[in-house]
């Protein structure tokens, strides 16, 4: 069995600050990831010193794109450079989530009897200017794998076969139906019962900002 080699992948897009929070909840893990690939597209500037100061155990890795990418290059990228680096288990990562201290942990554990787990327990946080709404328990199936995108952790088997089907895809618009519909009725997945995030709908959100007016009232 090779060493256990942990990567997240971690598009960004605009939000330096939301990054730089994101890495440190990584960072802050009982067990951290080895390595966190960040991979920033659609602005010409880098925002790479968002992160550049931290003295942190994991290895972050930069990759900048100036132009704005389709959704699905926003991942594979990233996922390449962790394959190609020897991740043997990797962690799907949203930027503006909320990832509780136990994450990575309990996704291994996950993976350790199944090729992918994703979980649909989560909280949710809604936020806007000067004001916030936070339910700390819901069941969320508004993604297309069986629960919250940003729970889906998987092995490296998986991660190779999800790299060649985000590359040949010409169907879906969202990376995440990808996994859904073409990766993942090939292996083993387990839709999990543990709460290790936090969803976070807010303005800058492509898909939920408009849930915030019913939120809010």
């Amino acid at each position: 069995m090779p060493e256990e080699r942990v990567g997240a992948l971690v598009p960004t897009y605009r939000r330096p600050d939301l990054l730089r929070a994101c890495v440190l909840q990584l960072a802050a893990q009982s067990r951290p990831p080895d390595l966190i690939c960040v991979h920033q597209n659609g602005s010409p500037d880098s925002y790479e010193w968002a992160v550049a100061d931290l003295a942190i155990h994991p290895r972050v890795a930069w990759l900048h794109t100036p132009q704005q990418l389709p959704q699905h290059q926003w991942y594979a990228r990233p996922l390449r450079w962790l394959l190609d680096a020897g991740c043997t288990h990797f962690f799907w990562i949203d930027h503006d989530d909320l990832y509780l201290s136990n994450h990575v942990a309990l996704g291994l554990a996950d993976l350790a009897e199944a090729d992918f787990s994703v979980s649909p327990d989560c909280g949710l946080l809604f936020t806007r200017a000067h004001d916030y709404r936070y339910n700390p328990e819901v069941h969320f199936n508004a993604h297309a794998p069986g629960g919250m995108s940003a729970t889906m952790c998987f092995n490296r088997v998986f991660a190779a076969a999800l790299l060649a089907d985000i590359e040949a895809d010409t169907q879906h618009h969202y990376t995440d139906n990808v996994v859904a519909h073409v990766t993942m009725p090939r292996f083993r997945c387990r839709i999990s019962s543990r709460h290790t995030a936090i969803y976070h709908a807010h303005e800058g959100s492509q898909t939920s900002a408009g849930w915030l007016d019913d939120a809010f009232g």
